[in-house]
């Protein structure tokens, strides 16, 4: 849709007349950047254990259901209690998940955080913030509800993830 859109828009500036007026070059370059960041994203989604199995054109179409989001360096993405609704790749950038005054983690570019949250709806548990300047692609829980509704195959590299990371949790308090 977007991609209709901006050529549509492309064509109609070349021929020198406006198909739709109320357009500007700041609209124009807005749509090409998302359309970029979806690309950017679907491409990244392919090395995301929960999203591997998908075929790319499933990929793309849940890379245009998401949203990019950038942070400041310091600046809060998620905070520990809120209510989570979505979960973050990282396009650019390093984040720290922390829990009070402890790093948890360090994530940087292709790395993903808010998994948890896409199934059960409860408060996060833990802060993160950005390192450094951080751009993030983000989806909401009702949007990969659907996607696995209509992709069950998509369920067991997700628990395979999970548990992953629950050892790994379970490890470091261990340790």
């Amino acid at each position: 849709m977007e991609c209709q859109a901006l050529i549509s828009i492309y064509s109609a500036r070349q021929r020198g007349s406006w198909l739709w007026p109320s357009v500007t070059l700041n609209e124009f370059q807005g749509v090409a950047r998302r359309m970029a960041a979806v690309s950017e994203a679907a491409t990244m989604l392919a090395s995301v254990p929960f999203f591997a199995s998908l075929d790319n054109k499933r990929r793309k179409a849940l890379a245009s259901d998401g949203k990019e989001l950038s942070y400041k360096a310091g600046e809060s993405i998620v905070g520990e209690g809120a209510s989570g609704v979505g979960f973050y790749l990282i396009l650019d950038g390093k984040v720290e998940v922390r829990k009070g005054s402890r790093v948890l983690a360090s994530l940087g570019k292709g790395e993903f955080f808010g998994e948890m949250s896409l199934i059960d709806d409860q408060p996060r548990s833990a802060d993160v913030v950005a390192v450094t300047q951080t751009r993030c692609w983000a989806l909401s829980s009702w949007s990969f509800n659907a996607l696995v509704k209509a992709n069950p195959d998509i369920a067991l590299p997700m628990l395979k993830e999970l548990v992953k990371r629950l050892r790994a949790a379970n490890s470091s308090l261990i340790d």
